[in-house]
């Protein structure tokens, strides 16, 4: 598979990096794909051309996606807010999904997919949550995962220990999409489209693939064809 990865859309100073986090790479070419690093230079026709090129595009995590994104006014918990990236994600998505691309986002990008399709977001877990919510930062915990899910099928169990570094989470799911994974709080972790070859992972397996060469989120890498 040739897999597109969509740049960070980095700015420090007067300084513009196009760039991606090293371990999206690594992970796609240990599950025996190819990444491809896709960058917001360039018009919308050639992007579509690259995207016509791919099977799958994987949208990596980041900051907060800008509120506006789903009618809500700015959290002050919002963190690195980045316009650029949001409108460059947003132009992918438009143009994957006219070309029924399959996408798996992460982190971020589970956030994206569903703001995009017109679901909400927890701008800030500690402070918006109801009930007590679990230390979803720089922490492990256990999930469980619906059994009829791609993502159950891709790494072969309905329950997995996954690495965790976010303060938001979907909300209200987009029309078309269900919640298959969730911690111990309830907290989402995991969304499907039904009708759309799409997959959102509130967690980092590419962290956990690199880093920590968890072999049961390997699996997710290796079985990349079954999010088709």
């Amino acid at each position: 598979m040739f897999v597109g990865i969509s740049e960070m859309c980095q700015t420090k100073g007067k300084t513009r990096n196009v760039a991606i986090r090293a371990a999206y790479a690594e992970s796609v070419a240990k599950g025996g794909h190819l990444p491809v690093i896709l960058s917001r230079y360039g018009s919308d026709a050639q992007l579509d051309e690259i995207l016509s090129r791919l099977d799958l595009l994987l949208l990596p995590g980041g900051g907060d996606i800008a509120p506006i994104r789903y009618d809500e006014k700015n959290s002050t918990s919002l963190v690195r807010v980045n316009l650029l990236r949001d409108s460059f994600e947003w132009r992918l998505l438009s143009l994957a999904t006219k070309r029924r691309l399959p996408v798996l986002g992460i982190c971020r990008g589970c956030q994206v997919l569903n703001v995009f399709y017109g679901g909400t977001l927890w701008q800030d877990l500690p402070s918006e949550f109801p009930g007590e919510v679990m230390q979803h930062r720089g922490s492990h915990h256990p999930i469980s995962i619906k059994a009829n899910s791609r993502l159950a099928r891709a790494i072969g169990t309905t329950s997995a220990i996954v690495n965790s570094s976010h303060h938001q989470a979907v909300k209200t799911p987009a029309r078309g999409f269900r919640i298959v994974a969730t911690s111990p709080d309830g907290v989402t972790e995991a969304i499907e489209a039904e009708n759309y070859p799409a997959v959102g992972l509130q967690f980092h397996p590419e962290a956990m693939v690199a880093k920590e060469h968890d072999a049961t989120l390997l699996k997710l890498f290796q079985n990349l064809p079954l999010f088709s």
